[in-house]
């Protein structure tokens, strides 16, 4: 299957963690399931299912999202969030893969009561970049893990000219700092043992 994750219809260009989503498919069992937490218009998430489909492992991927926007300046000043269509955009960004997803149009925390505890090989948190919300996610989200699962998420930079602080302090209260891989595109991993 070839990418369509390049399209302009996509947006913003803020995915660039090809590599952490490839080494997740690569990681995933035969007729696993992976979660997207917060996709947006949906560039990162068609990657991540044309690099499952290409897999032949018959991976079963997840998009959950409010498709609301969030509290940072560039949701809120998306005339998408505006006029309230970003569901709508996203499932025509992801219509020639929609056959592949299963969206989830619902709160994270929601969401992963959907879901049976050691059930998910790979969890992706890029949802609301506040401290008390990537808490949330994580917390509701772990049990959902295999215990041989991953999980990872973006906008782990923090630092103060970041924006995102709350990411890296939640990350490291959860798992500590020591136990969390980074990768390029400000991102992180954690692997449950």
């Amino acid at each position: 299957m070839e990418h369509i994750y390049e399209n302009d219809s996509f947006g913003e260009n803020w995915f660039g963690y090809e590599e952490l989503y490839s080494h997740l498919i690569d990681k995933a069992s035969v007729n696993g399931k992976i979660v997207e937490v917060g996709c947006w218009k949906g560039k990162s998430i068609a990657y991540l299912v044309v690099e499952s489909a290409n897999s032949n492992k018959n991976i079963s991927i997840y998009a959950v999202d409010t498709w609301l926007g969030s509290n940072i300046y560039e949701h809120n000043s998306d005339k998408d969030v505006q006029q309230n269509t970003l569901y709508e955009l996203f499932l025509s960004n992801i219509s020639p893969v929609s056959h592949v997803i299963t969206p989830m149009r619902m709160t994270s925390v929601e969401a992963s009561k959907q879901f049976d505890d050691n059930s998910i090989d790979s969890i992706f948190i890029d949802a609301n970049h506040e401290y008390k919300f990537v808490k949330e996610d994580i917390e509701a989200w772990y049990p959902k893990l295999k215990h041989s699962g991953i999980m990872c998420g973006h906008d782990y930079d923090g630092g103060p000219l970041s924006g995102h602080p709350g990411v890296r302090d939640a990350v490291h209260e959860f798992f500590g700092k020591v136990n969390i891989i980074t990768y390029p595109a400000c991102c992180w991993l954690y692997n449950k043992a």
